[in-house]
């Protein structure tokens, strides 16, 4: 028999997985790029786990299904640097914090002219790693970036057909739908828009976002798997036993398709 996710079932397994990851007692090193920023977003898409299944158990299943979509990109974005020049792609995602600098030296420039300029100098050094980034959107210094990230061929994994896989149902389905709720386009206010007829009222709809909820559990419970076994290969570490219960509560679910 097949039943839905429940936020107290991801839960115990995000536990698991923290408790495994702190377990390692890994330090990693100090020149090298490639574990801190694995990591860091594995850390990341664990918190943000945390934080959708508080929204769902709070009545808020549309913005659990959009926050949903953070998890989402941090897969995409450790499954590219985990692709190939691992070391190379985490190295510049780290130093496009100096491009997100110097955007903000701009900002206080333009709306806090009076701010003493000894308190928004940059070095020479982080100006030299800015100018590398065009763009102040995009880290992997290419826009669209999301589909950049997602539809490059796997160097590892091959699809039914024996080519390369790539992660097109996740950019072309799942992060175009989250992105609705994320951006508030007119796909992701049902829940909000009036009846033809009847006074409006604060989510009068609410109903129409029930499903949403089931989506955001899905998601959540996917793309941490997702993230943890790429971000685990990256790191050349073995996969953590507490991913295979993850597997199996995602196996029982019934949320097997887009509704």
């Amino acid at each position: 028999m097949r039943v839905d996710l429940t936020t107290k079932q991801i839960l115990d397994r995000i536990q698991d997985l923290e408790e495994h990851l702190n377990n390692l007692g890994m330090i990693p090193a100090t020149y090298c790029y490639r574990n801190a920023v694995i990591l860091a977003l594995v850390s990341k898409a664990l918190t943000v786990g945390r934080a959708t299944c508080l929204l769902v158990d709070g009545g808020f299943p549309a913005e659990a299904f959009a926050m949903s979509r953070t998890l989402i990109e941090i897969y995409f974005c450790v499954r590219y640097i985990g692709n190939k020049d691992t070391e190379a792609r985490a190295r510049i995602y780290v130093d496009y914090h100096a491009r997100v600098r110097q955007e903000w030296q701009a900002v206080i420039r333009k709306f806090y002219p009076n701010t003493p300029l000894d308190r928004i100098t940059l070095d020479s050094a982080v100006l030299e790693i800015a100018e590398a980034f065009k763009s102040r959107a995009n880290w992997t210094g290419h826009g669209g970036q999301a589909k950049l990230m997602a539809l490059e061929e796997d160097t590892v994994e091959l699809d039914v057909n024996g080519q390369p896989s790539k992660s097109e149902f996740d950019y072309d389905a799942l992060y175009f739908w989250t992105s609705h709720f994320v951006h508030a386009t007119v796909a992701g206010i049902e829940g909000h828009a009036t009846t033809p007829g009847e006074v409006f009222k604060v989510r009068a709809r609410s109903w129409a976002d029930e499903g949403r909820g089931k989506n955001a559990l899905f998601n959540t419970a996917v793309f941490l798997c997702k993230t943890i076994v790429r971000g685990c290969r990256a790191m050349n570490e073995e996969q953590p036993d507490a991913l295979q219960e993850l597997f199996k509560t995602i196996s029982m679910s019934a949320e097997t398709e887009v509704s």
